[in-house]
Protein backbone atom coordinates (compact mmCIF):
# COMPACT_ATOMS: atom_id res chain seq x y z
CA UNK A 1 0.00 0.00 0.00
CA UNK A 2 2.83 2.66 0.81
CA UNK A 3 4.29 1.54 -2.57
CA UNK A 4 0.99 2.48 -3.97
CA UNK A 5 0.83 5.52 -2.63
CA UNK A 6 4.40 6.41 -3.02
CA UNK A 7 3.81 5.91 -7.55
CA UNK A 8 0.57 7.48 -7.46
CA UNK A 9 1.79 11.01 -5.58
CA UNK A 10 4.78 11.07 -7.39
CA UNK A 11 3.34 10.06 -11.53
CA UNK A 12 -0.32 10.62 -10.05
CA UNK A 13 -0.88 13.44 -13.35
CA UNK A 14 0.09 10.82 -15.59
CA UNK A 15 -1.67 7.78 -14.19
CA UNK A 16 -5.00 9.92 -14.12
CA UNK A 17 -3.98 10.75 -18.15
CA UNK A 18 -3.34 6.83 -18.35
CA UNK A 19 -7.19 5.62 -17.23
CA UNK A 20 -8.96 8.72 -18.86
CA UNK A 21 -7.65 7.37 -22.67
CA UNK A 22 -8.53 3.67 -21.13
CA UNK A 23 -11.91 4.64 -20.76
CA UNK A 24 -12.04 6.90 -23.45
CA UNK A 25 -11.42 3.84 -26.03
CA UNK A 26 -13.79 1.71 -23.45
CA UNK A 27 -11.26 -0.49 -21.76
CA UNK A 28 -12.84 -0.05 -18.27
CA UNK A 29 -12.20 -3.52 -17.29
CA UNK A 30 -8.37 -3.04 -18.13
CA UNK A 31 -8.73 -0.38 -15.44
CA UNK A 32 -9.99 -2.76 -13.40
CA UNK A 33 -7.31 -5.32 -14.08
CA UNK A 34 -4.67 -2.93 -13.15
CA UNK A 35 -6.04 -2.06 -9.89
CA UNK A 36 -6.88 1.81 -11.25
CA UNK A 37 -10.87 1.44 -9.96
CA UNK A 38 -10.45 4.22 -7.89
CA UNK A 39 -9.58 6.37 -11.11
CA UNK A 40 -13.02 5.10 -12.79
CA UNK A 41 -14.84 7.74 -11.25
CA UNK A 42 -12.78 10.51 -12.22
CA UNK A 43 -12.79 9.55 -15.68
CA UNK A 44 -16.54 9.13 -16.09
CA UNK A 45 -16.44 12.23 -18.25
CA UNK A 46 -14.37 10.46 -20.83
CA UNK A 47 -16.26 9.83 -24.19
CA UNK A 48 -15.56 7.50 -26.40
CA UNK A 49 -13.14 8.37 -29.25
CA UNK A 50 -14.77 6.66 -31.62
CA UNK A 51 -18.66 5.66 -32.11
CA UNK A 52 -17.72 2.97 -34.63
CA UNK A 53 -18.41 -0.32 -33.73
CA UNK A 54 -14.02 -1.42 -32.98
CA UNK A 55 -13.28 -5.03 -32.00
CA UNK A 56 -11.64 -4.82 -28.52
CA UNK A 57 -7.74 -5.04 -30.39
CA UNK A 58 -8.37 -2.67 -32.63
CA UNK A 59 -9.62 0.00 -29.65
CA UNK A 60 -6.63 -1.21 -27.72
CA UNK A 61 -3.94 -0.37 -30.56
CA UNK A 62 -5.60 3.01 -30.90
CA UNK A 63 -5.62 3.45 -26.78
CA UNK A 64 -1.84 2.60 -27.30
CA UNK A 65 -1.25 4.96 -29.85
CA UNK A 66 -3.01 7.73 -28.11
CA UNK A 67 -0.77 6.93 -24.78
CA UNK A 68 2.56 7.78 -26.59
CA UNK A 69 6.22 6.12 -27.49
CA UNK A 70 6.13 3.93 -24.41
CA UNK A 71 3.22 2.28 -25.06
CA UNK A 72 3.27 2.06 -28.68
CA UNK A 73 6.86 -0.08 -27.75
CA UNK A 74 4.79 -1.90 -25.54
CA UNK A 75 2.46 -2.79 -27.89
CA UNK A 76 5.49 -4.10 -30.46
CA UNK A 77 6.59 -6.20 -27.85
CA UNK A 78 3.53 -7.47 -27.28
CA UNK A 79 2.81 -8.37 -30.63
CA UNK A 80 5.85 -10.69 -30.76
CA UNK A 81 4.30 -12.86 -28.08
CA UNK A 82 2.39 -15.06 -30.43
CA UNK A 83 2.67 -17.83 -27.81
CA UNK A 84 0.55 -15.91 -25.71
CA UNK A 85 -1.90 -14.13 -27.61
CA UNK A 86 -4.32 -14.56 -30.63
CA UNK A 87 -3.57 -13.55 -34.05
CA UNK A 88 -6.52 -11.74 -33.93
CA UNK A 89 -4.28 -9.39 -31.21
CA UNK A 90 -0.80 -9.66 -32.44
CA UNK A 91 -1.88 -8.62 -35.76
CA UNK A 92 -3.79 -6.07 -35.10
CA UNK A 93 -0.54 -4.70 -32.44
CA UNK A 94 1.76 -5.34 -35.17
CA UNK A 95 -0.05 -2.69 -37.12
CA UNK A 96 1.42 0.26 -34.56
CA UNK A 97 4.57 -0.50 -36.71
CA UNK A 98 3.20 2.09 -38.87
CA UNK A 99 4.31 5.35 -39.42
CA UNK A 100 3.40 8.12 -36.58
CA UNK A 101 1.93 11.86 -37.05
CA UNK A 102 5.24 14.18 -38.09
CA UNK A 103 5.96 17.26 -35.93
CA UNK A 104 6.52 20.47 -37.56
CA UNK A 105 10.15 21.20 -38.27
CA UNK A 106 10.11 24.34 -36.22
CA UNK A 107 9.62 22.17 -32.97
CA UNK A 108 12.91 20.48 -33.74
CA UNK A 109 15.29 23.43 -35.09
CA UNK A 110 16.11 24.19 -32.25
CA UNK A 111 17.28 20.49 -30.73
CA UNK A 112 18.66 19.66 -34.25
CA UNK A 113 21.14 22.76 -34.32
CA UNK A 114 21.87 22.70 -30.62
CA UNK A 115 23.42 18.47 -31.53
CA UNK A 116 24.97 19.18 -35.09
CA UNK A 117 26.86 22.15 -33.53
CA UNK A 118 25.19 25.09 -36.28
CA UNK A 119 22.50 25.42 -38.82
CA UNK A 120 22.19 22.44 -41.27
CA UNK A 121 21.57 23.97 -44.04
CA UNK A 122 24.94 25.43 -43.83
CA UNK A 123 26.51 21.72 -42.37
CA UNK A 124 25.31 19.90 -45.13
CA UNK A 125 25.28 20.85 -48.67
CA UNK A 126 21.31 20.13 -48.90
CA UNK A 127 18.87 19.60 -46.16
CA UNK A 128 15.55 18.85 -46.69
CA UNK A 129 12.79 19.93 -43.45
CA UNK A 130 9.96 18.20 -44.80
CA UNK A 131 10.51 14.57 -43.23
CA UNK A 132 11.29 11.32 -45.09
CA UNK A 133 9.02 9.45 -42.41
CA UNK A 134 8.25 9.52 -38.98
CA UNK A 135 7.96 7.15 -36.17
CA UNK A 136 6.86 7.00 -32.56
CA UNK A 137 10.18 8.38 -31.54
CA UNK A 138 12.46 9.78 -34.40
CA UNK A 139 12.03 11.37 -37.83
CA UNK A 140 13.79 10.74 -41.23
CA UNK A 141 15.18 13.82 -42.78
CA UNK A 142 16.75 13.72 -46.67
CA UNK A 143 20.29 15.30 -46.67
CA UNK A 144 23.69 15.18 -48.92
CA UNK A 145 27.00 16.02 -47.74
CA UNK A 146 29.49 18.91 -49.72
CA UNK A 147 31.13 15.24 -50.87
CA UNK A 148 28.00 14.42 -52.70
CA UNK A 149 26.97 11.17 -50.54
CA UNK A 150 23.09 11.02 -50.07
CA UNK A 151 22.22 10.42 -46.17
CA UNK A 152 19.46 10.76 -44.13
CA UNK A 153 19.50 12.37 -40.71
CA UNK A 154 17.36 10.27 -38.05
CA UNK A 155 16.33 13.07 -35.24
CA UNK A 156 14.43 11.98 -31.68
CA UNK A 157 11.84 13.78 -31.10
CA UNK A 158 12.40 16.15 -28.40
CA UNK A 159 10.62 15.54 -24.59
CA UNK A 160 10.32 11.98 -24.43
CA UNK A 161 12.78 10.88 -21.72
CA UNK A 162 10.41 12.07 -19.04
CA UNK A 163 7.67 11.07 -20.51
CA UNK A 164 9.29 7.75 -20.83
CA UNK A 165 10.57 7.37 -17.39
CA UNK A 166 7.53 7.82 -15.94
CA UNK A 167 5.55 5.73 -17.83
CA UNK A 168 8.15 2.60 -17.32
CA UNK A 169 7.75 3.33 -13.70
CA UNK A 170 4.44 2.89 -13.93
CA UNK A 171 3.93 -0.40 -15.81
CA UNK A 172 6.97 -1.79 -13.60
CA UNK A 173 4.26 -1.39 -10.36
CA UNK A 174 1.20 -2.34 -12.32
CA UNK A 175 3.08 -5.37 -13.57
CA UNK A 176 4.42 -6.38 -9.89
CA UNK A 177 0.49 -5.70 -8.51
CA UNK A 178 -0.59 -8.04 -11.59
CA UNK A 179 1.76 -10.49 -10.86
CA UNK A 180 1.06 -10.28 -7.22
CA UNK A 181 -2.51 -10.86 -7.41
CA UNK A 182 -2.97 -12.61 -10.12
CA UNK A 183 -2.00 -16.32 -10.77
CA UNK A 184 -3.20 -16.37 -14.08
CA UNK A 185 -1.75 -13.55 -15.37
CA UNK A 186 1.85 -13.87 -13.86
CA UNK A 187 2.11 -16.98 -15.89
CA UNK A 188 2.83 -14.48 -18.99
CA UNK A 189 5.60 -12.75 -16.81
CA UNK A 190 4.05 -9.37 -17.00
CA UNK A 191 7.31 -8.28 -15.00
CA UNK A 192 9.89 -9.74 -17.52
CA UNK A 193 8.38 -7.86 -20.36
CA UNK A 194 8.46 -4.56 -18.43
CA UNK A 195 12.16 -4.81 -18.13
CA UNK A 196 12.34 -5.93 -21.75
CA UNK A 197 10.36 -2.92 -22.61
CA UNK A 198 12.79 -0.50 -20.26
CA UNK A 199 15.76 -2.25 -22.20
CA UNK A 200 14.46 -1.48 -25.57
CA UNK A 201 13.49 2.56 -24.80
CA UNK A 202 16.17 3.23 -22.79
CA UNK A 203 18.62 2.13 -26.50
CA UNK A 204 16.31 3.93 -28.47
CA UNK A 205 16.71 7.09 -26.60
CA UNK A 206 20.15 7.03 -27.56
CA UNK A 207 20.68 6.58 -31.00
CA UNK A 208 24.30 5.49 -30.48
CA UNK A 209 23.18 2.14 -29.61
CA UNK A 210 21.76 1.76 -32.88
CA UNK A 211 24.59 3.48 -35.28
CA UNK A 212 26.65 0.83 -33.30
CA UNK A 213 24.61 -2.28 -33.93
CA UNK A 214 24.41 -0.99 -37.85
CA UNK A 215 28.53 -0.96 -37.54
CA UNK A 216 28.60 -4.34 -35.85
CA UNK A 217 26.23 -6.07 -38.14
CA UNK A 218 28.27 -4.12 -41.75
CA UNK A 219 31.68 -5.29 -40.39
CA UNK A 220 30.88 -8.69 -40.25
CA UNK A 221 29.22 -8.55 -43.99
CA UNK A 222 32.33 -6.52 -45.29
CA UNK A 223 33.12 -9.42 -47.26
CA UNK A 224 29.26 -9.68 -49.06
CA UNK A 225 29.24 -7.20 -51.39
CA UNK A 226 25.95 -8.70 -52.41
CA UNK A 227 24.66 -7.23 -48.56
CA UNK A 228 24.43 -3.76 -47.87
CA UNK A 229 24.62 -2.01 -44.82
CA UNK A 230 24.29 2.04 -43.96
CA UNK A 231 27.60 3.61 -43.28
CA UNK A 232 27.31 5.50 -39.85
CA UNK A 233 28.59 9.41 -40.07
CA UNK A 234 30.17 9.84 -36.66
CA UNK A 235 31.38 13.05 -36.77
CA UNK A 236 27.43 14.24 -36.93
CA UNK A 237 26.18 11.92 -34.48
CA UNK A 238 24.55 11.92 -31.30
CA UNK A 239 22.43 10.62 -28.85
CA UNK A 240 19.53 12.25 -30.17
CA UNK A 241 20.85 12.92 -33.88
CA UNK A 242 21.95 9.58 -36.21
CA UNK A 243 23.53 10.76 -39.40
CA UNK A 244 23.86 7.29 -42.26
CA UNK A 245 24.61 6.73 -45.86
CA UNK A 246 20.88 6.79 -47.68
CA UNK A 247 20.74 3.34 -50.03
CA UNK A 248 18.16 4.03 -52.86
CA UNK A 249 16.72 0.83 -53.83
CA UNK A 250 12.72 -0.01 -53.40
CA UNK A 251 10.55 -1.80 -50.81
CA UNK A 252 9.51 -5.38 -52.10
CA UNK A 253 5.76 -5.50 -52.26
CA UNK A 254 5.53 -8.01 -54.94
CA UNK A 255 7.50 -10.11 -57.95
CA UNK A 256 5.69 -8.10 -60.74
CA UNK A 257 6.95 -4.73 -59.21
CA UNK A 258 10.29 -5.91 -58.87
CA UNK A 259 10.21 -7.48 -62.38
CA UNK A 260 9.29 -4.19 -64.10
CA UNK A 261 11.95 -2.64 -62.22
CA UNK A 262 14.61 -5.00 -63.20
CA UNK A 263 15.55 -7.26 -60.40
CA UNK A 264 15.39 -10.80 -59.87
CA UNK A 265 12.99 -11.78 -57.43
CA UNK A 266 14.52 -15.08 -56.56
CA UNK A 267 17.78 -14.58 -56.36
CA UNK A 268 17.30 -11.76 -53.66
CA UNK A 269 14.97 -14.06 -51.85
CA UNK A 270 18.04 -16.44 -51.65
CA UNK A 271 20.73 -13.82 -50.91
CA UNK A 272 17.63 -11.77 -48.31
CA UNK A 273 17.31 -15.43 -46.26
CA UNK A 274 21.18 -16.64 -46.47
CA UNK A 275 21.86 -13.03 -45.11
CA UNK A 276 19.20 -12.82 -42.44
CA UNK A 277 20.12 -16.41 -40.92
CA UNK A 278 23.70 -15.94 -40.80
CA UNK A 279 22.79 -12.95 -38.53
CA UNK A 280 21.08 -15.48 -36.56
CA UNK A 281 22.68 -18.54 -36.61
CA UNK A 282 26.30 -17.11 -37.27
CA UNK A 283 26.65 -13.34 -35.90
CA UNK A 284 23.92 -14.43 -33.24
CA UNK A 285 23.12 -10.41 -33.61
CA UNK A 286 20.06 -10.19 -35.90
CA UNK A 287 18.05 -7.36 -36.96
CA UNK A 288 14.74 -7.43 -35.13
CA UNK A 289 12.24 -5.82 -37.34
CA UNK A 290 12.64 -6.81 -41.07
CA UNK A 291 9.56 -5.88 -42.10
CA UNK A 292 9.36 -4.74 -46.06
CA UNK A 293 10.26 -1.00 -45.32
CA UNK A 294 13.56 -1.99 -43.37
CA UNK A 295 14.78 -4.52 -46.08
CA UNK A 296 15.46 -2.86 -49.21
CA UNK A 297 16.01 -4.24 -52.81
CA UNK A 298 19.43 -2.74 -54.49
CA UNK A 299 20.97 -2.53 -58.08
CA UNK A 300 22.62 -5.11 -58.75
CA UNK A 301 20.12 -7.27 -57.35
CA UNK A 302 21.62 -6.61 -53.64
CA UNK A 303 19.93 -6.58 -50.33
CA UNK A 304 20.06 -3.37 -48.04
CA UNK A 305 18.91 -3.66 -44.25
CA UNK A 306 18.20 -0.54 -42.55
CA UNK A 307 16.53 0.92 -39.19
CA UNK A 308 19.08 -1.27 -36.54
CA UNK A 309 17.20 0.46 -33.38
CA UNK A 310 15.79 -3.06 -32.60
CA UNK A 311 18.15 -5.98 -33.10
CA UNK A 312 17.90 -9.04 -30.98
CA UNK A 313 20.44 -11.55 -29.60
CA UNK A 314 20.74 -14.93 -29.09
CA UNK A 315 23.09 -16.95 -26.61
CA UNK A 316 25.44 -20.28 -28.07
CA UNK A 317 22.58 -22.03 -26.20
CA UNK A 318 19.49 -20.83 -27.70
CA UNK A 319 20.91 -20.84 -31.52
CA UNK A 320 21.89 -24.29 -30.75
CA UNK A 321 18.32 -25.12 -29.30
CA UNK A 322 17.02 -23.26 -32.45
CA UNK A 323 18.90 -25.31 -34.85
CA UNK A 324 17.62 -28.54 -32.73
CA UNK A 325 14.33 -27.16 -33.50
CA UNK A 326 14.81 -26.15 -36.96
CA UNK A 327 16.03 -29.98 -37.57
CA UNK A 328 13.35 -31.47 -35.88
CA UNK A 329 10.86 -29.29 -38.33
CA UNK A 330 12.55 -30.21 -41.31
CA UNK A 331 13.21 -34.04 -40.68
CA UNK A 332 9.73 -34.23 -38.92
CA UNK A 333 10.37 -35.34 -35.72
CA UNK A 334 8.07 -34.73 -33.02
CA UNK A 335 10.40 -35.90 -29.95
CA UNK A 336 13.10 -33.01 -30.91
CA UNK A 337 10.45 -30.48 -30.86
CA UNK A 338 8.73 -31.11 -27.56
CA UNK A 339 12.16 -31.65 -25.96
CA UNK A 340 12.58 -28.11 -27.12
CA UNK A 341 9.37 -26.87 -26.67
CA UNK A 342 9.93 -28.20 -22.52
CA UNK A 343 13.50 -27.11 -22.21
CA UNK A 344 11.96 -23.17 -23.59
CA UNK A 345 8.77 -23.29 -21.08
CA UNK A 346 9.25 -23.31 -17.51
CA UNK A 347 6.04 -25.17 -17.22
CA UNK A 348 6.66 -27.90 -14.11
CA UNK A 349 3.81 -30.21 -14.64
CA UNK A 350 3.20 -30.78 -18.37
CA UNK A 351 0.67 -33.71 -19.92
CA UNK A 352 3.58 -35.60 -21.67
CA UNK A 353 1.30 -37.78 -24.19
CA UNK A 354 -1.20 -34.94 -24.86
CA UNK A 355 1.85 -32.41 -25.85
CA UNK A 356 3.32 -35.20 -27.83
CA UNK A 357 0.41 -35.91 -29.91
CA UNK A 358 -0.13 -32.11 -30.60
CA UNK A 359 3.56 -32.05 -31.68
CA UNK A 360 2.66 -35.05 -34.41
CA UNK A 361 -0.16 -33.07 -35.39
CA UNK A 362 1.76 -29.77 -35.83
CA UNK A 363 3.86 -32.00 -38.10
CA UNK A 364 1.05 -33.48 -40.14
CA UNK A 365 -0.25 -29.67 -40.93
CA UNK A 366 3.48 -28.62 -42.42
CA UNK A 367 2.63 -31.66 -44.83
CA UNK A 368 5.74 -33.27 -46.83
CA UNK A 369 5.60 -30.38 -49.83
CA UNK A 370 7.58 -27.21 -49.25
CA UNK A 371 8.14 -26.38 -46.28
CA UNK A 372 7.16 -22.74 -45.25
CA UNK A 373 8.75 -21.65 -42.18
CA UNK A 374 6.93 -18.56 -41.26
CA UNK A 375 3.73 -20.87 -41.05
CA UNK A 376 5.82 -23.42 -39.04
CA UNK A 377 6.62 -20.82 -36.83
CA UNK A 378 3.47 -19.74 -36.73
CA UNK A 379 1.81 -23.36 -36.09
CA UNK A 380 4.04 -23.89 -33.21
CA UNK A 381 3.44 -20.20 -31.45
CA UNK A 382 -0.10 -21.47 -31.63
CA UNK A 383 0.70 -25.30 -29.97
CA UNK A 384 2.69 -23.59 -27.14
CA UNK A 385 0.01 -20.91 -26.47
CA UNK A 386 -2.90 -23.96 -26.12
CA UNK A 387 -0.12 -25.63 -24.05
CA UNK A 388 0.55 -22.42 -21.77
CA UNK A 389 4.12 -22.74 -22.30
CA UNK A 390 5.39 -19.56 -22.38
CA UNK A 391 8.23 -18.68 -24.15
CA UNK A 392 11.39 -16.79 -22.93
CA UNK A 393 11.25 -13.05 -24.50
CA UNK A 394 14.16 -13.37 -26.69
CA UNK A 395 12.68 -16.62 -28.53
CA UNK A 396 9.26 -14.45 -29.42
CA UNK A 397 11.28 -11.73 -30.50
CA UNK A 398 13.09 -14.18 -32.31
CA UNK A 399 10.27 -16.22 -34.06
CA UNK A 400 8.69 -12.73 -34.97
CA UNK A 401 11.53 -11.66 -36.46
CA UNK A 402 11.81 -15.07 -38.71
CA UNK A 403 8.13 -14.93 -39.55
CA UNK A 404 8.20 -11.44 -40.87
CA UNK A 405 11.61 -12.31 -43.09
CA UNK A 406 10.16 -15.62 -44.08
CA UNK A 407 7.09 -12.85 -44.79
CA UNK A 408 9.35 -10.48 -47.08
CA UNK A 409 10.89 -13.64 -48.92
CA UNK A 410 7.69 -14.75 -50.05
CA UNK A 411 7.08 -11.23 -51.54
CA UNK A 412 10.66 -11.57 -53.35
CA UNK A 413 9.42 -15.13 -54.80
CA UNK A 414 5.83 -17.00 -54.09
CA UNK A 415 7.71 -20.46 -54.35
CA UNK A 416 10.52 -19.80 -51.83
CA UNK A 417 11.67 -22.67 -50.06
CA UNK A 418 13.82 -21.10 -46.84
CA UNK A 419 14.36 -24.92 -45.21
CA UNK A 420 15.61 -25.98 -48.86
CA UNK A 421 18.16 -22.74 -48.88
CA UNK A 422 19.14 -23.19 -46.08
CA UNK A 423 19.85 -26.84 -45.05
CA UNK A 424 23.82 -26.52 -46.40
CA UNK A 425 24.05 -24.03 -44.04
CA UNK A 426 22.26 -25.72 -41.04
CA UNK A 427 24.11 -28.97 -42.05
CA UNK A 428 27.29 -26.82 -41.75
CA UNK A 429 26.78 -25.37 -38.57
CA UNK A 430 25.66 -28.92 -36.77
CA UNK A 431 29.13 -30.34 -37.90
CA UNK A 432 30.93 -27.37 -37.02
CA UNK A 433 28.56 -28.05 -33.09
CA UNK A 434 29.82 -31.80 -32.83
CA UNK A 435 33.57 -31.53 -34.78
CA UNK A 436 36.22 -32.44 -32.59
CA UNK A 437 37.57 -29.23 -31.63
CA UNK A 438 34.14 -27.95 -30.77
CA UNK A 439 33.92 -31.63 -28.71
CA UNK A 440 37.17 -30.70 -27.08
CA UNK A 441 36.34 -27.07 -26.45
CA UNK A 442 32.67 -28.24 -24.73
CA UNK A 443 34.71 -31.16 -22.85
CA UNK A 444 37.30 -28.36 -21.23
CA UNK A 445 34.04 -26.31 -20.01
CA UNK A 446 32.80 -29.22 -19.03
CA UNK A 447 35.77 -30.39 -16.75
CA UNK A 448 35.71 -26.46 -15.83
CA UNK A 449 32.56 -26.30 -14.27
CA UNK A 450 32.93 -29.96 -12.20
CA UNK A 451 36.50 -28.82 -10.74
CA UNK A 452 34.37 -25.59 -9.49
CA UNK A 453 31.89 -27.75 -8.40
CA UNK A 454 34.84 -29.56 -6.71
CA UNK A 455 36.17 -26.78 -5.12
CA UNK A 456 32.86 -25.50 -3.39
CA UNK A 457 31.49 -29.00 -2.02
CA UNK A 458 33.48 -29.21 0.86
CA UNK A 459 32.88 -25.65 1.68
CA UNK A 460 29.06 -26.58 1.11
CA UNK A 461 28.86 -29.83 3.24
CA UNK A 462 30.59 -27.76 6.47
CA UNK A 463 27.82 -25.25 5.99
CA UNK A 464 25.43 -28.18 6.02
CA UNK A 465 26.78 -29.79 9.09
CA UNK A 466 26.74 -26.73 10.91
CA UNK A 467 23.45 -26.36 10.10
CA UNK A 468 21.77 -29.89 11.00
CA UNK A 469 24.02 -29.57 14.32
CA UNK A 470 22.40 -26.15 15.14
CA UNK A 471 18.99 -27.33 13.96
CA UNK A 472 18.92 -24.35 11.45
CA UNK A 473 18.21 -26.45 8.54
CA UNK A 474 14.95 -25.26 6.68
CA UNK A 475 13.06 -27.03 4.19
CA UNK A 476 10.92 -25.64 1.77
CA UNK A 477 8.72 -28.36 0.61
CA UNK A 478 5.40 -27.83 -1.99
CA UNK A 479 2.88 -30.08 -1.69
CA UNK A 480 0.09 -30.57 -4.34
CA UNK A 481 -3.44 -29.84 -3.52
CA UNK A 482 -2.49 -29.24 -0.03
CA UNK A 483 -5.81 -26.78 0.73
CA UNK A 484 -7.87 -29.70 -0.19
CA UNK A 485 -5.93 -32.05 2.00
CA UNK A 486 -6.28 -30.02 4.85
CA UNK A 487 -10.46 -29.39 3.70
CA UNK A 488 -10.63 -33.26 3.75
CA UNK A 489 -9.01 -33.94 7.40
CA UNK A 490 -10.84 -31.02 8.59
CA UNK A 491 -14.51 -32.45 7.48
CA UNK A 492 -13.12 -35.74 8.93
CA UNK A 493 -12.13 -34.13 12.21
CA UNK A 494 -15.98 -32.34 12.61
CA UNK A 495 -17.30 -35.95 11.72
CA UNK A 496 -15.67 -37.86 14.32
CA UNK A 497 -15.82 -35.26 17.14
CA UNK A 498 -19.84 -35.21 16.09
CA UNK A 499 -19.96 -39.28 16.41
CA UNK A 500 -18.15 -39.28 20.28
CA UNK A 501 -20.53 -36.78 20.96
CA UNK A 502 -23.23 -38.32 20.14
CA UNK A 503 -22.15 -41.89 21.10
CA UNK A 504 -21.54 -40.31 24.52
CA UNK A 505 -25.10 -39.34 24.76
CA UNK A 506 -26.41 -42.25 23.50
CA UNK A 507 -24.64 -44.74 26.17
CA UNK A 508 -25.75 -42.33 28.91
CA UNK A 509 -29.36 -42.33 28.01
CA UNK A 510 -29.42 -46.03 27.36
CA UNK A 511 -30.08 -47.38 30.81
CA UNK A 512 -33.15 -44.78 31.57
CA UNK A 513 -34.61 -45.40 28.27
CA UNK A 514 -34.29 -49.76 28.37
CA UNK A 515 -36.43 -49.06 31.24
CA UNK A 516 -38.83 -47.04 29.66
CA UNK A 517 -39.03 -49.78 26.76
CA UNK A 518 -42.35 -48.80 25.01
CA UNK A 519 -43.16 -51.49 22.91
CA UNK A 520 -44.17 -51.78 19.48
CA UNK A 521 -46.27 -54.92 18.50
CA UNK A 522 -45.07 -56.16 21.80
CA UNK A 523 -41.27 -56.15 20.57
CA UNK A 524 -39.03 -53.44 22.43
CA UNK A 525 -39.05 -49.99 20.59
CA UNK A 526 -35.45 -48.78 21.42
CA UNK A 527 -33.58 -52.19 21.36
CA UNK A 528 -35.15 -52.23 17.57
CA UNK A 529 -34.07 -48.80 16.64
CA UNK A 530 -30.65 -48.95 18.22
CA UNK A 531 -29.89 -53.16 16.10
CA UNK A 532 -31.48 -51.05 12.98
CA UNK A 533 -28.67 -47.96 13.63
CA UNK A 534 -25.89 -50.59 14.03
CA UNK A 535 -26.49 -52.58 11.18
CA UNK A 536 -27.06 -49.43 9.01
CA UNK A 537 -23.57 -48.37 10.06
CA UNK A 538 -21.58 -51.61 9.69
CA UNK A 539 -23.45 -51.01 6.28
CA UNK A 540 -22.10 -47.60 5.41
CA UNK A 541 -18.89 -48.51 6.81
CA UNK A 542 -18.19 -50.98 4.21
CA UNK A 543 -19.32 -49.50 1.75
CA UNK A 544 -16.59 -46.10 2.90
CA UNK A 545 -14.08 -48.45 3.02
CA UNK A 546 -14.24 -50.03 -0.42
CA UNK A 547 -14.52 -46.08 -1.88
Amino acid sequence: MLKMVFVTARDRARLAEISAVLIRYGLQDVVRLLGLSPLLAAGKGAQQADDSPLSLPERLRAALEALGPTFVKFGQILATRSDLLDTDWTSELDKLHSQASTLPWQTLADQVHADLGGDPQQIFAQFDTQPLAAASMAQIYRARLHSGEAIIVKVLRPGLAKTIQADVRLLRYLAETVEQQSPALAHYRPVQMVQALATALNHELDLTHEGNNCEQVARRFSEQPEVKIPKIYWQWSSKRLLVQEFLPGIEPENPQQLANAGFDGPLLAQRGARAFMRMVLEHRLYHADPHPGNVMALDGNRVGFIDFGMVGQLSATRRNQLLRVLQAIAERQSEGIVSTLLAWSDSHNPDMQDLELAAQNFLDKQGFGTLTLGKALTDLLAMSREHQLALPPDLALLFKALITADGVLHRLDPDFDIIRTLKPMLQQLMLQRYAPKALRQRMLALGADALDAGDELPQSLRLLLRRLTRGQLNADINVNNLSQLSKALERAAVTLAIAIVTAAFALGLAPYLMQASPQLWSVPLFPLLGGLVCIAGIVLLVLRLRR
